[in-house]
């Protein structure tokens, strides 16, 4: 039985290392889906350090993303409430996956894996830690709506510190 076990894990895991897997092509499709400046509203799913709101809350703001290094990256500036953010995102040749960095307010820093599944929908997984050390882990989507002026982060397993934080349905605008 545990090497039934054994070669079932071994026989899917290139199943899961290949779903979160991207093109160029693709990379260059979200980058132009993520690129512009956005309206947010931002309900918060923590009590993130940094920010003077709490759990529940809900906050506004500008979220700004622009093209660097020839279109081979972007960079995301998120500014709600009283924190701020900052990704790079970028596609890896070598992983062939869409890797982004994420750094905010407070210390908060995550590693996000984002792939697609159809044009309006593209999932993402996630990995980081508060300054604390506490861990958070999750995976959801973005979902492009009204021919890419709405762009919709959800997610409804997010955890931090192991415990279940609260669904994520962030919801940003093209302003421009």
């Amino acid at each position: 039985m545990r090497y039934l076990s054994l070669a079932f894990i071994l026989v899917c895991s290139p199943l899961v290392a290949e779903e979160t897997t991207a093109t160029r092509k693709e990379f260059d499709e979200f980058a132009r889906l993520m690129t512009g400046r956005f309206a947010s509203e931002i309900k918060l799913i923590h009590d993130w350090p940094g920010h003077t709101k709490k759990r529940g809350d809900v906050i506004a703001g500008i979220r700004m993303v622009t093209k660097v290094a020839d279109g081979s990256a972007f960079m995301v500036t998120d500014a709600a409430g009283t924190g701020i953010g900052k990704e790079l995102c970028v596609y890896n040749t070598a992983t062939k996956q869409i890797e982004s960095l994420i750094v905010f307010t407070g210390g908060t820093v995550m590693k996000v894996v984002t792939w697609k599944e159809t044009s309006k929908k593209w999932n993402w997984v996630l990995t980081g830690s508060l300054e604390d050390g506490k861990k958070i882990k999750g995976s959801g989507y973005w979902e492009f709506k009204n021919k890419g002026k709405q762009l919709h982060l959800i997610s409804d397993n997010f955890t931090i510190g192991g415990k279940p934080a609260d669904k994520l349905h962030d919801k940003y605008i093209r302003v421009r």
